[in-house]
């Protein structure tokens, strides 16, 4: 990652001017002699903008820094490949839309690194490691293991099973393992990175608390909920101590409690969790911050979960609110919120308002997402359904007949949500008449609910039943 490097006087007032003139780009600064402790300096001004989140200004002092290191040690040597590196990294942590020149400038080090250093070079594993942190960030899991297993093996052979970048590599790796549910081996790299935390770290330390959270989550993934349970409130004790009470990352570990409380059906016990959290958030995170939009939409769930339509609404609302400021009032996730608080009204029995919401979602959803995203047609479903309820069957035919081809192309014909899309074109047909239509869309989905759901399924039944309904009517 970045270094920060010891200083000299002569050197920090050289560097200091080259920053403060803005000549970092200009050729007259090539013509100056150049003091052989620039770059370090150069570099410990980008540490310091770094830590202050000016990551922008940051990436131009580095750029600096190598400009100088190549005038100064030539194009191929260790303190480019350092600078690189570090460029890299900044690269990395300013937008994920700079993946692509993260990973070009990753690479031109560890090229670099591994001609000057040889390619089991502590050094290079940094590189290597970064590399693969890159792939995580794309969601590409065996490219980047295939960079941290070179990295941890690197590490274990030249620093050895004790030391904290080899567990930094052990944890990384581990939540690899983890995403693609390959759990044994994940949990032995999660241990590994515990069982040298808790001997370097005197007391509580942040990194231990988000190790046990993962520890915890494949437990919960197993179901294993005692030990899951156990290991999230001791990773919510270490984290407190830590950090203290009202800290973001503390915000983070309850709702993850707030969530196996969830899906537990445990209600009471997530909202507590969630309330807690949402208090933090609001005290230390930025109004209008993404966490905060995440949290009252699960408290939004819970109490729509317990049939407490008002109070859901008004969550889902704050969270709305919160998502146009944040994004925009066109944006995907608006979109969602308006499709489940017309689902609540739905469910309340407005279905005035229900229909107000979900259409608004579908204008949306039109304009923003792909014409075959299966979100789409999940919302065309819905309006379908209240438009058949209130007997306006062209249109419900129409929307269910866009679903449908939606997803018969994303899903394949024999996919559960075809099966019920196609039922509900065939109640339209039923409705208007149209019987022989009716018995063909009951007989496909009857085909496709019995290859998927079994000859006992209710669903089964239902559609049965209907078609029973149809054959007495003609």
């Amino acid at each position: 990652g970045l270094s920060i490097d010891d200083d000299d006087d002569e050197d920090d007032e050289y560097a200091i001017k080259i920053y403060d003139n803005d000549e970092v780009g200009d050729n007259s600064t090539k013509q100056l002699p150049v003091p052989s402790l620039a770059v370090p300096i150069l570099q410990n001004i980008g540490q310091l903008q770094y830590r202050l989140g000016k990551i922008a200004d940051a990436i131009k002092t580095y750029e600096a820094a190598l400009r100088h290191a190549e005038i100064i040690h030539g194009t191929d040597t260790t303190s480019v490949g350092t600078t690189l590196n570090s460029l890299g990294v900044l690269h990395y942590h300013l937008s994920s839309d700079k993946s692509g020149e993260a990973m070009a400038l990753f690479r031109r080090s560890l090229d670099i690194r591994s001609r000057a250093l040889g390619r089991d070079h502590p050094d290079c594993a940094t590189t290597l490691n970064n590399m693969g942190r890159i792939h995580v960030q794309r969601d590409e899991f065996d490219a980047a293991l295939k960079y941290y297993e070179e990295a941890l093996c690197i590490r274990r052979e030249k620093l050895g099973v004790d030391s904290l970048d080899y567990a930094a590599t052990a944890f990384n790796a581990g939540q690899s393992f983890h995403q693609q549910h390959q759990h044994d081996r994940a949990l032995e790299l999660y241990h590994e990175f515990l069982r040298v935390a808790r001997a370097r770290f005197a007391g509580s330390h942040r990194d231990v608390a988000v190790v046990l959270s993962g520890i915890a989550q494949i437990h919960q993934e197993r179901g294993e909920q005692k030990e899951a349970l156990e290991l999230y409130e001791e990773s919510l004790r270490v984290g407190k101590a830590a950090l203290g009470d009202c800290h973001s990352e503390v915000a983070m570990l309850l709702n993850r409690i707030g969530n196996f409380h969830f899906e537990r059906e445990d209600l009471d016990a997530a909202l507590r969790a969630y309330r807690e959290g949402l208090r933090i958030e609001r005290k230390v995170l930025e109004p209008h911050h993404p966490n905060i939009i995440v949290t009252l939409s699960n408290l939004g769930e819970i109490h729509r979960q317990r049939s407490d339509w008002d109070a859901a609404v008004k969550l889902y609302h704050q969270a709305l609110d919160l998502q146009r400021k944040k994004f925009g009032p066109e944006h995907p996730d608006c979109a969602t919120t308006l499709n489940t608080i017309g689902l609540i009204y739905d469910q309340k029995g407005d279905t005035c308002r229900a229909l107000r919401y979900l259409q608004d979602a579908l204008v949306i959803r039109r304009k923003v997402l792909d014409r075959n995203d299966l979100d789409l047609s999940a919302t065309l479903t819905y309006v379908g359904t209240l438009l058949y309820r209130r007997n306006m069957l062209s249109l419900a035919m129409d929307l269910f007949t866009e679903s449908l081809k939606i997803r018969t192309l994303v899903l394949g014909p024999d996919h559960r949500d075809v099966a019920f899309t196609m039922y509900n074109v065939g109640l339209v047909h039923q409705h208007r008449g149209s019987y022989r239509d009716a018995i063909d869309c009951y007989k496909e989905t009857l085909r496709v609910e019995k290859l998927v759901l079994g000859d006992e399924h209710r669903d089964v039944a239902m559609t049965l039943y209907k078609l029973g309904e149809v054959y007495k009517a003609q």
